[in-house]
């Protein structure tokens, strides 16, 4: 063989090796087996047990019908309107000695009731005559209570004073303390007006509902009759409240009445509580 053919093919076996090379080594290259895929532990089976609810059970649901609604929290302390103070809005019936859970003491989780001297809130009246005066601690109401008066134990006359800390309108506050005493107890609306009481401007409203003479309460078996006055002012409002059996309102009224004519109410209203009609 001549050697320029030898030279040749020795450059093409060499060039033809080194391609070779990387082929033959992983041809070489040791196999390693893939594991065999692992299925993720299957979870035990659950079984569900239904097991009957004892009465009395804590941790028993609570029926829809028997779901226990949002509070309240007075109202109109609980969801208050803008315009609106607590007292005839709420329909809280103030409780007299008759009552057994207004002997003189505060129920739980209540604080007990703050006691106002009239001067104390700027108002003067002549007390209704021949009624005597009874301990205003035996009476729950919305407010910062005054004094309290009952000629038997059953009827009643009122004075305390709500903070609102801004003024309310009249009329506004005469609407919806109506509509509340309808919703919250069914009262039927006898009168409603707005009036000067001790040279200021207040509203009268009288309801009727059930109760029990002393206090209303939409489900008792006595028609009771309630006459508000509240005379809202800048920062608070001023409430007179007589609670009394219906057929005894027409001789009751009068003692109101003759109250009324003696208040006198200082402190100041603004422009639009003066000009509520």
């Amino acid at each position: 063989m001549k050697s320029r053919n030898t030279r040749v093919l020795a450059f093409v076996i060499a060039v033809a090796a080194l391609l070779l090379l990387p082929l033959l080594a992983w041809a070489q290259a040791p196999v390693h087996p893939r594991p065999p895929e692992q299925k993720p532990p299957e979870k035990p089976p659950v079984t569900i047990k239904e097991t009957p609810v004892e009465e009395g059970d804590p941790q028993q649901a609570t029926p829809p019908e028997q779901a226990t609604p949002p509070e309240q929290a007075t109202p109109p302390a609980q969801g208050t309107p803008p315009e609106q103070a607590t007292p005839p809005a709420q329909g809280t019936a103030p409780q007299t000695p008759q009552d057994p859970a207004a002997q003189g003491t505060t129920p739980p989780g209540q604080t007990a009731p703050k006691i106002v001297k009239p001067e104390e809130i700027g108002i003067s009246f002549a007390p209704p005559q021949g009624w005597q005066q009874g301990d205003p601690t035996k009476f729950s109401l919305p407010g910062d209570i005054c004094c309290a008066w009952s000629p038997d134990n059953v009827a009643s006359i009122v004075a305390f004073v709500q903070r609102p800390g801004k003024p309310l309108k009249p009329k506004v506050l005469m609407e919806q303390s109506a509509q509340a005493l309808q919703s919250a107890v069914g009262a039927e609306v006898k009168t409603k007006e707005i009036k000067d009481f001790g040279g200021m401007k207040g509203f009268s409203l009288v309801v009727t509902a059930p109760g029990n003479g002393a206090a209303i309460d939409g489900k008792g078996t006595v028609s009771t009759t309630q006459h508000w006055v509240a005379i809202p002012r800048d920062k608070d409002v001023v409430i007179f409240l007589m609670t009394t059996p219906d057929t005894a309102f027409a001789q009751n009224e009068q003692v109101f009445q003759g109250l009324l004519s003696t208040l006198k109410v200082s402190g100041t209203q603004t422009p639009d509580q003066q000009a509520s009609k």
